[in-house]
């Protein structure tokens, strides 16, 4: 590599575009090397790396140049118009019948003026008045800073006249981007502004598509007349960069966390013990323990049960979950915004995958649902649900000799909440207002801790999530377990961000991220099973029953 970033920067944007040329110069030849065939070696990569980085230090410098060369051109201006308003001294009203404005003018942004004007005086009683439009915010003529006679603000086509009119000679200019025609050069005097706001993202979109679609400046609300008279465009559309945001992944399972050092863990299934339970205690009365046989000895013999020797055991290994990204080195450097979107959609998307992978396996581990049919199950979804789960809950509870008041936690979908308002309002005959911290206290009130998820049970074909869903389900899933059943281990393995390796960039391309996680998901000790609950969200109640007065006895 020839080229060679100097360790001080020159300060114009003629030196550092020279440098930047150099170095873009270089860089094409490496790509006319690789294009033709020729194997890339190691210095050659590191030479193009080095070049791209000298090219996005020379790009950040040229703005910044350009940035401070507008500004002295606008000091420049401002300083040039306050002294000619100093020396010229204040401006003589001009006769009230001058005659008005003209009607219709040229627009000119770029007018030609003479390399030697004339000094012959012009007037411009004509040309419009002096008058600053009253309408500050609407579009209007500006004057460019340091054009001759610069003033701020909205001008008419009198101080355009005036300002071309002081045009002489000696301060005619030649712009960079124009070359002399017969003795002649541009010099830009003003510009139309419109005071439209520039679009930047897709939001500013939408705002700007939203304003403009309701009110037309000048013609006032959308009617078919008005959109008749803006008329069209003749300009192509503007081209937007950036996507719409990335959605933040929530409503995900939680579970505890432990570490797993090796490829696994293991521990030992609990022996049934229902067998033992049923006799393994003695009970002798006074006359039973003195009794003997004919030889003398006591009948009543206390029997013992032998402690069991656990030879099975559970264990679970680690799974190898992750994404890697690859991209093109020159999509990195003409469209950024399409890597940052992809890579934050899969990183939300991951996270999504990972708490479903979590739900599936626990699903898995609780069996085939435990189906509800009793017939106060179908009167409305709220009784439904609730006692459904009280029932389970207590059915856990006493199988495995839980107090009363143990937790059982569970997992239901995040829609559950909406089924129950639904039923609620209907219930009342009303907008029935019940928010998820009421309805959790129903729950919590019965000892039961639920996590409502949002990728378990939705999106399908007729659950919620799909567009095309226009009844909620007959039933619901609920998995339920004693509080510390379900734990998972979840560890990094490797995560790297950009890498550019040989292989890669011979077929001019690059890793953008890659990421491992070693995961698995236990249960231990309890018992977890899936119950299927009714969903009749009609607000149903219980039917009445007449309880009549008992008659008084005659006598």
């Amino acid at each position: 590599m020839t080229f060679q970033l100097p360790d001080e920067l020159p300060i114009t944007t003629d030196e550092l575009s020279d440098l930047r040329e150099k170095a873009t110069a270089e860089i094409t030849e490496i790509q006319k090397r690789y294009e033709s065939g020729e194997e890339l070696a190691d210095t050659d990569v590191e030479s193009l790396n080095s070049l791209l980085t000298a090219v996005d230090t020379l790009n950040t410098a040229i703005a910044g140049a350009t940035a401070s060369a507008e500004a002295h051109r606008v000091a420049v201006g401002e300083a040039i118009e306050r002294s000619k308003t100093a020396i010229a001294g204040p401006e003589v009203e001009e006769d009230a019948d001058e005659e008005e404005a003209v009607e219709e003018a040229p627009v000119v942004t770029q007018v030609a003026e003479p390399v030697a004007a004339s000094t012959t005086p012009v007037t411009f009683s004509g040309a419009g008045t002096t008058q600053v439009p009253a309408d500050e915010t609407g579009p209007g003529w500006e004057m460019v800073p340091g054009a001759p006679g610069y003033r701020a603000g909205k001008i008419g086509f009198k101080e355009m006249g005036i300002a071309i009119d002081s045009v002489r000679g000696h301060n005619a200019r030649v712009r960079a981007n124009r070359a002399d025609v017969r003795n002649m050069a541009a010099r830009g005097l003003a510009q139309l502004s419109r005071n439209m706001n520039v679009v930047q993202d897709s939001h500013e979109l939408v705002r700007e598509i939203e304003r403009a679609t309701t009110e037309i400046p000048g013609y006032g609300k959308v009617t078919a007349e008005s959109l008749t008279a803006a008329g069209g465009w003749c300009a192509p559309s503007e081209q937007i960069y950036t996507f719409c945001d990335v959605p933040e992944a929530t409503d995900l399972i939680s579970l505890p966390e432990i570490a797993i050092n090796r490829g696994g863990i293991r521990w030992p299934v609990e022996p049934d013990l229902s067998a033992i339970f049923e006799n393994f205690e003695f009970f002798f009365t006074e006359p039973e323990l003195e009794a003997v046989d004919a030889d003398g000895h006591p009948t009543a013999v206390k029997h013992c049960v032998e402690v069991p020797c656990p030879d099975e055991f559970e264990e679970i290994r680690l799974n190898a979950v992750g994404y890697c990204v690859e991209a093109g080195i020159l999509q990195r450097q003409g469209w950024p915004e399409s890597i940052e979107w992809f890579l934050r959609s899969l990183t939300q998307e991951h996270f999504r995958a990972m708490s479903r992978r979590t739900i599936l396996d626990m699903v898995a581990g609780s069996g085939t649902p435990i189906v509800i049919d009793a017939p106060w199950s179908k009167v409305n979804a709220t009784a439904s649900v609730l006692n459904s789960i009280a029932l389970m809950a207590t059915n856990l509870r006493l199988n495995r000799g839980l107090s009363r008041s143990a937790t059982i936690e569970g997992v239901a979908p995040a829609w559950l909440h909406e089924v129950l308002r639904v039923d609620l309002s209907l219930m009342e005959g009303m907008n029935y207002s019940v928010s998820d911290s009421q309805i959790n206290s129903w729950l919590n009130s019965r000892n039961i801790s639920l996590q409502f998820v949002g990728d378990w049970q939705s999106r399908g074909a007729g659950q919620p999530g799909d567009l095309t869903t226009t009844n909620w389900p007959e039933t619901v899933d609920i998995l339920l377990y004693p509080a510390g059943t379900w734990f998972r281990s979840m560890s990094n393995i490797i995560e790297v961000g950009v890498l550019y390796p040989k292989e890669q960039l011979q077929i001019n391309r690059y890793t953008e991220f890659f990421t491992e996680d070693a995961i698995a998901v236990g249960k231990r000790c309890n018992h977890s099973i899936s119950v299927r609950i009714p969903l009749c969200p009609m607000g149903g109640v219980g039917p009445r029953v007449d309880v009549p007065c008992a008659s008084s006895a005659t006598p």
